[in-house]
């Protein structure tokens, strides 16, 4: 019942997916006033472009894959592409 609830739902999540991530409001300092965890928030936390978005949207939907099908071509091919997209948002 649940999955085939996360079935139903999934699509529409992704669907408005894009639209959540471009409603990011960015950041905003008056000149001389910083941060101290500025350059942690930019480097690690803030993503920056439509290339990380969808990085992130490939390790989620990888990390479901993996969840939601019994075929072991599937679930390799999502191990894969987790670990190939967090290396990738790791080295960008």
């Amino acid at each position: 019942m649940i999955r085939e609830t996360l079935r139903k739902l999934l699509p529409g999540l992704f669907a408005i997916l894009p639209t959540i991530a471009a409603a990011h409001p960015g950041h905003y300092h008056p000149p001389g006033e910083e941060d101290e965890f500025e350059q942690l928030r930019a480097d690690w936390l803030h993503l920056h472009g439509s290339f990380e978005i969808s990085l992130a949207i490939v390790v989620v939907t990888s990390v479901v894959l993996f969840h939601l099908t019994k075929s072991r071509k599937v679930r390799i091919g999502a191990a894969v592409a987790f670990g190939g997209s967090l290396a990738l948002l790791a080295a960008s």
